[in-house]
């Protein structure tokens, strides 16, 4: 076999905390604020009812403040831009989510996804908080809303979904090696799919997503090598098939099936490695 040695990659960090009186800082009224608990938000198009997107009033209590919201669809437009009463319904009976001193200290946005049972793509808009009264907006004044085709040709082919891997051990020992990866699929090409962890987990090692493209009859993935696959401390790793140019996973009944050594390399360190398989096999658990 080509990888002759093995690294285990390591970061450890630790640090001391000394024990001091620390003056808790006053947050005033007029410092309260409004805003998107997250900046993205994904629905998946056959959610089946509407989806509540949190708009949360940051301040030391209750008060009588509001903000209004407005759809924007400019970022989108000619490309994917969702449509309001083909894509989406806006439950919210107005644009003003109001607060109250004695209520809750967030609010909702209600989206329900149309599930139109054609595959057109995923499609997006941004909602806006704006006019706030009594109040600031925050940072997260947007959030951008994808709502996601549930019918992907490949989603229908049972290709994309959450799994569970396994692989023996490369190295020496042969043992099993367990964890998961997900398969999702690329924003713009319907042939192409991502695994977002195709190597075992190893100490200190963060991966990236490997692209893979998908044949036209669904039963295989032709996987390249050379791909960047993250890092492990301070070293750059790359995925390896034992020196092929790529590898070719076949697809079976909710099975992916890589029958050749998969390997993290270390760039920097050639002929040393941070993870790896000698064949990975990958189980659907769920879509």
């Amino acid at each position: 076999m080509k990888i002759s040695k093995f690294i285990y990659a390591a970061v450890v960090g630790g640090g001391l905390a000394s024990c001091q009186s620390v003056d808790t800082p006053m947050f005033s009224d007029k410092d309260a604020f409004v805003a998107f608990d997250s900046k993205s938000t994904s629905i998946a198009e056959n959610a089946g009812s509407e989806v509540k997107i949190p708009v949360s009033l940051v301040a030391s209590k209750g008060l009588d403040v509001s903000v209004g919201f407005e759809i924007d669809t400019t970022a989108y437009a000619g490309k994917n831009a969702a449509k309001e009463g083909v894509n989406y319904r806006l439950k919210n009976t107005s644009n003003t989510l109001s607060f109250a001193a004695d209520g809750e200290m967030v609010a909702y946005i209600s989206i329900e996804p149309i599930d139109n049972g054609d595959y057109n793509g995923d499609v997006c808009f941004d909602i806006k908080l704006s006019a706030p009264e009594g109040c600031n907006l925050g940072a997260n004044y947007t959030t951008t809303v994808t709502i996601s085709d549930d019918d992907h040709p490949l989603a229908a082919a049972g290709i994309l979904g959450k799994y569970n891997a396994s692989g023996l051990d490369p190295f020496g020992t042969s043992q099993m090696q367990n964890w998961t990866c997900e398969v999702v699929k690329d924003a713009d090409y319907v042939d192409r799919v991502w695994f977002t962890q195709i190597v075992p987990s190893a100490s200190g090692a963060t991966y990236k997503s490997v692209m893979g493209t998908v044949s036209s009859d669904f039963r295989s993935i032709t996987i390249n090598a050379g791909q960047d696959l993250g890092t492990a401390g301070s070293y750059t790793l790359s995925l390896d098939f034992n020196g092929a140019s790529s590898a070719t996973a076949q697809v079976s009944n909710g099975t992916i099936s890589i029958n050749t050594y998969v390997i993290a390399t270390i760039v920097e360190q050639p002929g040393y490695a941070a993870s790896g398989a000698q064949t990975v096999t990958l189980k659907k658990v769920e879509e």
